[in-house]
């Protein structure tokens, strides 16, 4: 669909492409301008982002001539001109340059991914059987070149420069208000079970007197570990300090607070940081630092990127989970790619194979903004590491006294009843509500301690634990080495990749009997999916330390995934700032509890689980209505 029309382009300033064919027709009345390029005298940077992003995909389109990415192209304008109006109001906050033309701060939902309401109530669970729990969430910039050009910047005197633009990201992260309203929407319309007023001001605040998401901003690079929040305090600080595990001196980004609070930290949090990485590299690489000059450039080409990923899922022929969220280029491609992934994720005979996005901002934005209802998808989602890693330091001791990694089945488990599930899945339709992800230390050892388990509550009780889970999530090691191990330890539940780095993984997952994905990067902000000699700016935000009434527990929070080959070595993601003999200390247990040697026979480790479990369940049912926990 190619339309002949004259225009002026600022981008090559004339060219024989642009003068002679776009993709594009020429508009008239109040649409002109939308569509075509140069019809408005004023700088193009300073125009809206909806009509600048347009311009650079047509410009891209054009330049792309016979290829795949040419036929992505032609998928996304053919989007666009169906649905331009749409598009229109997505984009109709944010100027060129990607920010809200008004520079109002993001609510603070953004960037934060459904799980973290579907977990909340096992976190306030947690809080009121063991005390205050205060977490601390570290940013860990595993790409080498962009932790040391960042420490460089923080080095170096000046107004401007990466680090100044992270000083500001962290100032205005913390000055985002909770958006209370978009978070009884969630609640109301997903029917999330536990969040009742009490929690909703615990974590948003007073309706009059709403919450921000930090109380403090400390950035001190003299300083050399980090300032203990105050009780119920949340502080977003940065230091520079010797990481043990790096063996270098680096900067420490971090979050600490009340668990219920800080939660909503870790995923904005590493966003702020790849936000300033992210805007400081395509400064560099399109040559202004002017970021209305090249932000639609780059969200045109994130764009046709999410058009290939779309055509290669649908050639996989699973269903796919938009894991949308953290580590983009910004809140405009979450709001496009929503949109278009719903669109585009269709089987043969148009079937969508979309089961939702996990950025709920993204979703109310865009029905707020006035899109249809029908074009936006559903927020889905599992649940995170972050549960395993909390309760894995909170309750180390029962991990000690079993040899296994027992508390990360009480996590699930209260994730269980007190969460979607509700601690009843006997509907099929209800079982994939519980889904497990084991591979926080390794998905042998979760499958040997959940083997051994039955449901001590409700419906389900006395039946094997694997019973009841109804999707099991491979976010690390080997697709058919994750498959193979549910099917030794005879978990017969369907299967859900979640890294997802290019086309492969997707066919191999199809090829290994998965039958869902979740992707994130894959779906626009990876170069590297589609181009193997580009690099991404890989980092991960997780939490490192936990406190219990101000006090640090005996064990740290651990996570080391699953390794690619049986004899590979996993990661080993731990708190930088401990002793090399502590974090040998600590490497030994970890290897210890991946072996999941039972130190306990069948009968005392339910009882063990049941009486763990329990202690959680008997504070909430004294301290709540016992009709709500009556299956317990």
């Amino acid at each position: 669909f190619f339309f002949a029309f004259r225009y002026h382009c600022h981008f090559c300033e004339g060219s024989t492409f642009c003068e002679g064919s776009t993709f594009m027709p020429p508009l008239t009345g109040e649409e002109t301008g939308t569509l075509c390029m140069g019809q408005a005298a004023d700088d193009p940077r300073n125009r809206a982002l909806a009509s600048a992003f347009i311009d650079a995909l047509v410009h891209e389109a054009g330049a792309l001539n016979n290829s795949p990415e040419a036929d992505a192209a032609t998928h996304v304008l053919q989007y666009i001109q169906d649905n331009l109006s749409h598009v229109e109001m997505a984009l109709g906050e944010f100027g060129a340059d990607g920010h809200l033309k008004n520079r109002e701060a993001l609510p603070a939902s953004t960037f934060n991914d459904f799980y973290k309401w579907t977990m909340i109530p096992v976190m306030f669970a947690t809080e009121a059987a063991h005390g205050e729990v205060r977490c601390t969430f570290s940013v860990n910039i595993r790409d080498a070149e962009c932790r040391h050009r960042l420490l460089q910047s923080a080095q170096e005197p000046g107004e401007a420069g990466l680090f100044k633009d992270l000083q500001r990201n962290l100032s205005a992260l913390a000055a985002r208000r909770f958006d209370r309203e978009v978070f009884k929407r969630v609640v109301e319309e997903y029917a999330l079970i536990g969040w009742d007023e009490e929690l909703l001001d615990a974590v948003c605040g007073a309706e009059d007197a709403p919450r921000t998401l930090a109380d403090r901003v400390v950035v001190d690079l003299s300083l050399s570990g980090p300032v203990d929040p105050e009780p119920s305090e949340v502080v977003l600080q940065v230091f520079c300090a010797w990481d043990a595990k790096l063996k270098e001196e680096r900067l420490f980004i971090e979050a600490a607070g009340p668990w219920h609070r800080v939660t909503w930290l870790e995923t904005s949090l590493m966003q702020a940081v790849y936000d300033a990485l992210f805007r400081d590299t395509m400064r560099q690489r399109f040559g202004t630092a002017d970021d209305g000059d090249w932000y639609p450039r780059w969200l045109a080409s994130a764009m046709i990127r999410c058009a290939r990923s779309i055509q290669a899922a649908n050639k996989s022929g699973l269903q796919g989970a938009l894991f949308s969220g953290r580590r983009t280029g910004g809140l405009p491609l979450l709001l496009l790619q929503a949109l278009y992934v719903e669109h585009g994720l269709r089987d043969p005979q148009g079937v969508s194979l979309h089961v939702g996005i996990s950025s709920v901002t993204a979703r109310y934005w865009l029905l707020d903004a006035g899109v249809t209802a029908d074009l936006v998808p559903r927020v889905a989602g599992t649940h995170a590491h972050e549960l395993s890693m909390v309760l894995g330091a909170v309750m180390g001791e029962v991990d000690d006294k079993a040899g296994m990694p027992l508390s990360q089945l009480v996590g699930h488990m209260l994730y269980f009843f007190l969460s979607r599930p509700n601690g009843d899945v006997r509907d099929p339709a209800r079982k994939a509500l519980m889904p497990i992800l084991p591979d926080t230390l390794g998905t042998v050892a979760f499958l040997k301690t959940a083997s051994m388990l039955t449901v001590p509550y409700g419906p389900h009780e006395g039946e094997a634990l694997r019973n009841v889970i109804g999707a099991a999530r491979q976010d690390s090691g080997s697709l058919r080495q994750f498959a193979d191990l549910l099917e030794q330890f005879n978990f017969s539940t369907p299967m859900m990749a979640s890294e997802i780095e290019g086309e492969q993984d997707l066919m191999a997952a199809r090829d290994c009997g998965y039958v869902l994905f979740g992707a994130g990067g894959f779906f626009g902000d990876s170069e590297k999916a589609w181009d193997r000699t580009r690099r991404n700016i890989s980092m991960a935000c997780k939490v490192i330390r936990v406190h219990i009434g101000g006090r640090p527990t005996r064990h740290v929070p651990v996570k080391t995934g699953d390794s690619h080959s049986k004899d590979g070595e996993p990661k080993f993601e731990v708190d930088g700032l401990l002793a090399t003999k502590t974090l040998d200390a600590i490497r030994d247990r970890t290897r210890a509890l991946q072996a999941a040697k039972a130190e306990l026979q069948a009968g005392d480790l339910q009882q063990l689980f049941e009486a763990t479990l329990g202690s959680t369940f008997n504070v909430l049912i004294t301290a709540c209505d016992a009709q709500a926990f009556e299956q317990c």
